[in-house]
């Protein structure tokens, strides 16, 4: 039963449209993470920006938080509001980078606006003049201290990360022969145990959870159970 709400909750193809009503044709987008999402089943990285991993945490002043899960939730609620494009969200991409875009416009830069992102070297000076704003203002990420993504996935961390119990939120199983996984994005992530006493794992980020051979859950759902 879990397995078939699941799919409902998903929507045609396992990912959850941008704006179901919207009668756009667009493929459905899904979000992973701060600046990931799946287009058409295939996973992509948006363009130009760098947002902190799930397991990432930062610092508020003095007080540790969920950093990596802000972004996400950030690009979430951005596709919960309006339609949203991804271009080119082909199969032929092979998960490479895309670019998506709403009414309020380019969903990376919006996000580097908003400071859950950091503009990549070498990305488009208007991602730089907007994390240059986003710091100054002392927006998301730059209201206080934070190891950037590219350190955090080296093995880097803040000395309060350290001093803290890991944070590993994607979950990963075996499900009709398929090794996914699901993140905190994912609808009924919370009803999915990952015990690794049942042959589940913990990965801190989704690229972790690739590099070991899982796939996102997607149109797989997660196996029937409770925590």
């Amino acid at each position: 039963m879990l397995a078939v709400a699941w799919m409902l909750a998903l929507g045609h193809g396992g990912a959850l449209a941008a704006d179901p009503a919207s009668g756009s044709g667009e493929p459905p987008v899904h979000v992973i993470d701060g600046d990931t999402v799946e287009v058409s089943g295939i996973v992509h990285q948006l363009g130009g920006i760098d947002a902190p991993e799930l397991g990432q945490r930062c610092l508020n002043k003095s007080t540790l938080y969920e950093c990596g899960h802000e972004a996400a939730f950030a690009l979430r609620k951005m596709l919960g509001f309006m339609p949203v494009s991804c271009n080119p969200p082909s199969r032929d991409q092979g998960g490479g980078e895309v670019q998506c875009v709403g009414r309020a416009g380019n969903l990376a830069l919006l996000l580097v606006q908003q400071g859950m992102a950091v503009a990549k070297p070498g990305a488009s000076p208007e991602y730089s003049e907007a994390q240059r704003v986003a710091k100054d203002s002392r927006l998301g990420i730059w209201r206080g201290d934070f190891v950037s993504p590219e350190r955090w996935r080296a093995g880097e961390r803040l000395d309060a990360e350290r001093q803290a119990p890991a944070h590993c939120p994607v979950k990963a199983f075996v499900q009709d022969g398929v090794k996914v996984y699901i993140v905190p994005t994912d609808p009924g992530y919370g009803e999915v145990s990952a015990e690794p006493a049942t042959g589940e794992r913990r990965f801190c980020g989704d690229e972790q959870a690739a590099a070991a051979g899982y796939e996102h859950a997607g149109s797989h759902g997660p196996k029937p159970g409770s925590p």
